[in-house]
């Protein structure tokens, strides 16, 4: 009995100490969010899909405040906060995390947290800017696997009959 009380009791201890452990990386990364500027990039990317899906079908321009009033039910920084934590919490130990937050703190990571955005824009624009340049051999490359089809397809049919 005393044996059994012994490893229940042991169990609730390693149990205490992993929730505690569980909150601490909990809330850093919580802070991590934070030093990271993700409601504001998560906003801007909000507005910017938006936007995006605005241009594409003009005819939704009349529910943009319905449109913006739903995003930021479903994907505002509310909305996503504590599972985004949740996930870098379950990623990284409480240790990784402080070290993440200092670097994040310092006068570098927040020159990263300020110029992410611009690069990973011009990042995009290179690769929109290199398919664009390149169209005519995609669209090459497209022909020749659509006529290698029919080939088959008409292969396959004559051995049918």
């Amino acid at each position: 009995m005393n044996l059994l009380k012994s490893a229940l009791l042991a169990a609730t201890l390693t149990t205490a100490t992993l929730a505690v452990a569980d909150d601490a990386s909990l809330k850093e990364a919580e802070l991590l969010l934070q030093t990271m500027g993700t409601e504001a990039a998560l906003e801007q990317s909000m507005s910017q899909m938006l936007q995006v899906q605005l241009q594409q079908n003009p005819a939704l321009a009349p529910y943009k405040g319905v449109m913006q009033a739903f995003f930021n039910k479903y994907t505002g920084y509310d909305s996503l906060k504590q599972e985004m934590a949740q996930a870098y919490a379950d990623v990284f130990t409480l240790d990784e995390l402080q070290q993440i937050n200092a670097f994040y703190a310092s006068e570098v990571g927040q020159k990263v947290v300020h110029t992410m955005p611009q690069l990973m824009a011009e990042g995009a624009q290179l690769g929109v800017s290199r398919v664009q340049e390149n169209i005519g051999e995609l669209q090459a490359m497209i022909k020749a696997e659509s006529e290698r089809i029919q080939v088959l397809q008409q292969q396959t049919t004559e051995q049918a009959q």
